[in-house]
């Protein structure tokens, strides 16, 4: 038997594949629709790493099984080049962004054909093109519109290297996950939208996908929902012209919240 030699053959077939377009989908179909979808590879580094093959195998093994099945499967690829690990990557290599950008996306896209992951490249898009961008910007007028955008002052989490803010999760005993400087706290004015209005909604909503019990269980925890509780500062009241609400004969401040840091609040004499 003669050997295999992959490379030769892997080639010929993508050729063909792309030649037919046989991963197009077709709007006109009228079989039952289906969406795959992955995170965008952020196109900021030398090529793909195990993490991005990991998991657009799974993906690529569902959309396999669901055309198998019948189904019009829309499977997109693009580029999440806009954000920080692109800066950091044109800072490390001394290129502008916008080059390193489409050097790192020719690489990724050779890299992924290669592997012979079923996307449907003719719906290939990159978040730094303005075709893709004004979308993002006109959906973030609606929010402004609708008074669920807005700027407010909060204290986050300060990368002192990548000059950025961070979520609670990128910070590592004190360092940034990304690039393992300090941190530290700060308060800034930024812009926040109001996702805070739908939490219940979000979290009540779960129960109606059929998503599998441990991400339903990541997804609540992402939420965050909180009963709070109510904790009572008994309070030893010097001027009689001042009243406070009593309980069990006592006059006693409530307060209420959720974060623990409120159980430490400091107590004072009511003069």
């Amino acid at each position: 038997m003669k050997e295999y030699n992959h490379a030769k053959i892997e080639k010929k077939i993508q050729k063909e594949w792309e030649k037919e377009k046989i991963y197009s989908v077709s709007e006109k179909s009228k079989k039952p629709k289906f969406y795959s979808l992955i995170e965008f590879p952020y196109p900021s580094g030398d090529g793909l790493h195990v993490g991005h093959i990991r998991s657009n195998t799974a993906m690529d093994i569902v959309s396999r099984k669901r055309r198998m099945e019948g189904y019009n499967v829309l499977y997109p690829i693009g580029w999440d080049a806009f954000g920080l690990p692109t800066e950091n990557y044109a800072i490390k290599a001394k290129k502008k962004p916008a080059i390193v950008t489409k050097e790192n996306t020719n690489i990724f896209r050779k890299q992924l054909k290669s592997l012979g992951f079923s996307f449907d490249w003719s719906r290939e898009i990159n978040t730094t093109d303005p075709n893709y961008y004004k979308w993002t910007q006109w959906i973030f007028l609606q929010f402004f519109k609708k008074g669920l955008a807005y700027k407010a002052k909060s204290h986050i989490n300060w990368c002192l290297s990548c000059k950025i803010g961070l979520a609670n999760e990128e910070v590592v005993n004190g360092k940034c996950e990304r690039c393992g400087g300090d941190t530290e706290k700060r308060e800034k004015e930024q812009w926040m939208l109001a996702i805070t209005k739908y939490a219940d909604r979000l979290d009540r909503d779960l129960d109606l996908v059929d998503y599998p019990e441990r991400v339903k269980i990541q997804q609540r925890n992402w939420i965050g929902k909180s009963e709070g509780s109510e904790i009572e500062f008994e309070v030893k009241i010097t001027n009689p012209t001042l009243t406070l609400p009593e309980r069990e004969g006592r006059n006693v401040i409530i307060v209420h919240g959720s974060n623990r840091d409120e159980a430490f609040a400091k107590t004072e004499t009511v003069d």
